[in-house]
């Protein structure tokens, strides 16, 4: 270094704290600098006729300075600063400097000449070795004192390793990739401490080698260095690589174990590796071909379990590597590691064990958030086919009941027609015991027929098919007569209907569903008179106001337990156990009563007491006269009013009785002089008449209900003689629509009533 003799300032500082030197003045400067120094070299190392081992040139704004460090112990630089500009020239002149750089080192050597060169002609020289030499000088004493201090005890240093340590703990709390965060914070605190490699030797929780391909293997994966930083590429990696190079024998988790559970400082250090490894030759004989010099070793530990090894080493360059072999140099304790290093690393090694707990819980928590992704996905597509399946079983039981509505009910029409056609006119006279079947079969077969149309009804109505036919009608009108069709049977009982009906003369029109009104009274009725005993009492309250009807049946019967009160209106719901039970019923009747109500958009509410009785209160809104629609069109066979034209009673008698138990409401008349008078007051659906009358000829009246408009829509059936059109031949048909052949056969006259297509 003579050829340096305006030197401003020399210092004996030792190798690591010229490093710390180096670091702090490029973080302290301002971003716009240029420097350069060894590592711009192509193998970051000097020539050896450059006299100095580290050098480092800044430039900031007019202020160049040049910090060079030649070898003076065997742990220390000499340590020189240059800030005047006669000096640095010189030293960017040097033959060896010029032809070592690397390409981007050159690029750099141009910049700081052409700086030096402005400085020079817009600076004088007094001012440039004046207040900013000395400010450098005394930069650099302040910053000797802060690193070399911290061997005495020192604050300052303290101070720094806390910002350090903050950076990092902030970098770690950063949401990135767990391997992003442990590389970058390694490659931070390798730079800080001027380490030559800082590396995690990983035990547990280990990812699949790169050579594997993430492939999975029963081969349990031995552990192997999974993260490494480097002073700069001229220090061999040794990343990937197992137990060559760390210390990975039973002996060492011992130790860690110690540690763990006591109150030591946390790390162990080897300064003597060849007195350390004398019995382990062959590790030894790695670990000088790795170059390093001393070690440093921090256990991270995940809990209970270690997870892995925070490693620091520090290498000797090849030169010493071999002039030690030559007995120039001694290998041991060529590098002292210092106090504050090893509990800058501990502190390093928590933070982080704190940032891999918290990967490992994202992790189970993504991984849970995914299986509950899947598990939901699975639940959802089997509540989907769940519902498909309900939903094509409701179609089809739909569509069973649609189908089979016609083959439920024809038989039961027969039975309800027969049976009431014996008791009223049979072939002999009948015995007590006979009379008793018939009405039992009868009775019973307007049972079933009822219960069948309910199930009807509520299938139609659960699958959208039902919609009101909104008519205006009386209130007072319909509520009689919903209380008188009770009447025999509440008599029969003992029990007292009374009607209650609060209503003015203006408030008796309204304007809704009649049949399906007189349905829901029917029902209430039904179970009001059902479940009350001898003496008992049923009213039916009817009042309203300007938007709606309420109807209110009360009964003092059975009364109904407010536990059962939540399931009154579900369908097929009976209040009693079968071998309880004391009275009959499927249950659909108060199901399909609150459909009915709500078809309506009205609501339905009860109130009971066991033991006392029990109080249903209908509200009906008033409908809207817009909202009326079609009825909807299906195969069920077509009710409504029939009138029979027929002057012989045997015949007359047989068909009022067929067609009033398929629902029909029939209307006999005998005479046909005022027939066609009688058509267009009734508005039949359809007329039956005797083609022979005895009282006038069928083909008048054909000819006079075709003529008129509010008549010639109704359809008109002609009943022939079986006999007569054996011997007189088919009469003529004009004017007819269809024909029945005496002696009525029951399922004919059904078939062709229900195949009539009413107009």
């Amino acid at each position: 270094m003579s050829s340096f003799s305006s030197a401003l300032e020399y210092q004996s500082i030792p190798h690591h704290v010229f490093e710390q030197i180096r670091r702090s003045l490029s973080c302290l400067l301002p971003e716009e600098q240029y420097h350069l120094s060894e590592q711009d070299f192509h193998d970051g190392r000097l020539p050896t006729e450059s006299s100095i081992e580290k050098f480092m040139l800044f430039s900031v704004g007019t202020v160049s300075f040049l910090l060079l460090a030649q070898p003076d112990q065997v742990c220390n630089y000499q340590v020189c600063l240059y800030s005047d500009q006669e000096s640095i020239e010189h030293f960017l002149s040097l033959p060896w400097l010029i032809h070592g750089l690397s390409s981007q080192g050159k690029a750099i050597l141009t910049q700081l000449r052409q700086r030096a060169q402005r400085s020079a002609k817009e600076t004088s020289p007094k001012s440039r070795s004046s207040s900013n030499n000395h400010t450098l000088i005394k930069l650099i004493h302040k910053l000797i004192s802060e690193v070399s201090g911290s061997e005495r005890g020192y604050p300052e240093r303290a101070l720094s390793s806390a910002a350090m340590l903050r950076r990092i703990v902030t970098r770690l709390q950063q949401s990135e990739p767990l391997s992003s965060l442990i590389q970058s914070t390694l490659h931070e605190v390798c730079d800080w401490l001027c380490l030559d490699r800082l590396f995690i030797y990983q035990v547990a929780n280990l990812p699949p080698l790169p050579n594997q391909s993430g492939k999975q293997s029963d081969e349990k994966i031995s552990p192997y260095i999974t993260y490494e930083a480097r002073r700069n590429s001229s220090i061999d990696s040794i990343l990937h690589h197992s137990n060559s190079y760390c210390l990975s024998d039973g002996a060492w988790r011992e130790r860690y174990a110690i540690k763990k559970n006591t109150q030591e400082s946390g790390y162990y250090v080897i300064e003597d590796i060849a007195e350390y490894y004398q019995n382990h030759p062959n590790l030894l004989a790695q670990l000088k071909q790795a170059s390093v010099e001393a070690l440093l070793v921090v256990p991270i530990w995940l809990e209970d379990t270690l997870w892995g090894l925070l490693i620091g080493h520090h290498c000797i360059n090849k030169t010493d590597f071999e002039q030690t072999q030559s007995g120039e140099k001694s290998f041991n304790n060529l590098r002292c590691w210092q106090t504050w290093e090893g509990d800058f690393l501990v502190q390093i090694a928590e933070h982080l064990t704190v940032a891999i707990y918290q990967a490992n819980l994202q992790q189970q928590l993504q991984y849970q958030k995914l299986m509950l992704k899947a598990q939901v996905e699975d639940r959802t597509q089997s509540l989907k086919d769940a519902l498909m399946a309900a939903e094509a079983a409701n179609t089809t039981k739909s569509e069973f009941l649609a189908t089979m509505s016609h083959e439920l009910r024809t038989p039961l029409t027969y039975i309800i027609g027969m049976s009431a056609t014996l008791l009223r006119w049979s072939f002999g006279d009948l015995s007590p015991r006979q009379r008793d079947y018939l009405n039992t079969i009868h009775s019973s077969g307007e049972q079933l027929l009822d219960i069948i149309n309910d199930i009807l009804e509520v299938a139609k109505i659960e699958a959208g098919r039902t919609v009101l036919e909104i008519n205006n009608f009386s209130l007072s009108n319909l509520a009689r007569s919903s209380l008188e069709s009770f009447r025999q049977e509440a008599q029969v009982k003992g029990v007292d209907l009374r009607i209650d009906l609060r209503l003015s003369d203006a408030e008796d029109s309204f304007r809704a569903d009649p049949r399906r009104i007189r349905q829901i009274l029917a029902n209430l009725l039904s179970n009001a008179v059902k479940f009350t005993d001898v003496g008992g009492r049923i009213s039916l309250r009817v009042w309203r106001d300007p938007q709606s009807v309420m109807f209110q049946v009360e009964d003092t019967g059975i009364g109904i337990p407010e536990a059962q009160q939540a399931v009154l209106f579900e369908t097929f719901k009976q209040l009693e156990t079968a071998r309880q039970r004391q009275y009959s019923g499927v249950g659909l009747g108060l199901a399909l009563t609150k459909q009915l109500v709500e078809l309506h958009n009205g609501s339905i509410q009860v109130v009971s007491t066991p033991g006392k009785g029990s109080m249903f209160t209908v509200r009906i809104p008033l409908q809207d006269s817009g909202g009326a629609s079609t009825p909807f069109k299906s195969d069920e066979p077509i009710t409504g009013r029939i009138i029979l034209l027929e002057d012989d009673e045997s015949s007359a008698s047989l068909i009022c009785d067929l067609l009033t138990a398929a629902n029909y409401q029939v209307i006999w008349v005998i005479e046909g002089s005022r027939i066609v008078h009688q058509v267009e007051i009734l508005q039949p659906v359809a007329i039956i008449l005797n083609h022979h009358l005895v009282s006038g000829n069928s083909h008048y009246i054909v000819d006079d209900l075709k003529r008129y408009v509010a008549t010639s829509g109704i359809k008109v059936i002609s009943l022939m003689d079986g006999k007569e059109m054996e011997t007189e031949g088919e009469p003529s048909m004009d004017g007819f629509d269809d024909y029945l052949i005496k002696p009525i056969h029951p399922p004919t006259l059904i078939s062709k009533i229900q195949s009539l297509p009413m107009g």
